[in-house]
């Protein structure tokens, strides 16, 4: 819900006058590109890659979100290991957070069960929303990472991913993405900068494949947008968060992403969404409804499981779900979901 309310502030910021501490607005930037993708570094994530150590394994969004506030550009444990080997038949996997999320708070439950799994994991931060200080300097909101441009966004994750492939030696990642991660952004990837030639596997998590309503309220906003265009120049451009925008159902940039189709066929895509969805409204709108995706529900495969949007990356049996796709073509992955599964806390030294 954190992206709906900065949505709705930044309307009322505009019609009370207010700036909310926001920079000037600047132009349209131009295409991005992948030797220049624009955007914005995280200054604790230096070419994306978390530089401030590592976090504890959490099992709690809220934890692991309060943790990232407080150090932004930590590592979730078992990522980033650039001298990682992947074991036959795995590709490196690729996690790729959310709007307004960094990779620790996206990340410190996936990563360690992935890295435990045998799997080279990586993950990065770029494009954070930004503020001016009391001194008027501009400041990045480093745990807020992925608000900007989503194109600009994409293409600097086309370099990461090239990365990730000349240190591992792997010709394929695997993406596994949480929101904006698992849908608009990788997609936009795989669609504009050569990210169909380098993906074997993309698995979102409530990915918003088509937009989202904002629980109805996105008609309202697109009318506000066209009589207060202050809103979308003043505050949202200013302080570098066109990404909200840009996930409302029939937006431009969705609907230039959807055009033609969603899918590649050498790509195998995995939707995994919950019915209590409140952020990608109606939940199904995460859903890719083209031959050979695969799209579950977890409350299709454990009625009881009461995770919502923002803590699915802290679900077990999203983890399993997520695991089972990553190993589609094995057999000893195939079991059935464990709807009710203590999982231990982890430490660097049971990764080794």
């Amino acid at each position: 819900m954190k992206s709906l309310t900065r949505l709705a502030l930044a309307a009322s910021a505009v019609l009370l006058g207010v700036s909310l501490g926001a920079v000037t607005a600047v132009g349209a930037p131009s295409e991005p590109t992948i030797d220049n993708p624009g955007g914005i570094e995280a200054v604790t994530s230096p070419a994306g890659v978390p530089a401030n150590g590592y976090g504890p394994d959490l099992h709690l969004f809220l934890s692991a979100k309060a943790r990232s506030g407080m150090q932004p550009g930590l590592n979730p444990l078992g990522a980033n290991d650039f001298n990682c080997v992947p074991q036959a038949g795995q590709n490196p996997v690729v996690l790729v957070p959310g709007t307004a999320e960094d990779a620790y708070a996206a990340w410190a439950y996936f990563s360690p069960r992935l890295k435990q799994a045998g799997y080279c994991v990586f993950t990065f931060n770029y494009n954070p929303s930004t503020h001016k200080d009391i001194h008027g300097n501009v400041v990045t909101d480093d745990d807020k990472a992925f608000s900007g441009d989503i194109k600009q966004t994409a293409a600097f994750m086309a370099g990461f991913v090239d990365r990730v492939l000349a240190a591992t030696g792997a010709q394929e990642v695997d993406l596994v993405g949480h929101s904006q991660g698992g849908g608009v952004l990788p997609r936009s990837y795989i669609k504009w900068y050569g990210g169909d030639k380098k993906v074997d596997k993309l698995i979102g998590l409530v990915p918003n494949n088509h937009g989202t309503t904002m629980g109805g309220m996105n008609e309202l906003f697109n009318k506000l947008l066209v009589k207060w265009p202050g809103i979308k120049t003043d505050v949202l451009d200013a302080t570098n968060q066109q990404g909200l925008l840009e996930q409302l159902v029939n937006s431009e940039l969705l609907t230039s992403l959807n055009e033609g189709g969603m899918t590649y066929p050498d790509i195998k895509y995995t939707v995994i969404s919950t019915k209590l969805d409140t952020v990608v409204t109606p939940y199904t709108n995460a859903f890719i409804e083209e031959p050979g995706v695969k799209n579950l529900t977890l409350q299709d495969v454990c009625p009881a499981d009461a995770h919502l949007h923002q803590n699915i990356p802290y679900s077990d049996v999203a983890l399993q779900l997520t695991l089972r796709a990553l190993n589609a073509d094995n057999l000893s992955w195939q079991m059935p979901v464990e709807c009710y599964r203590y999982q231990a806390y982890l430490k660097a030294s049971d990764l080794i």
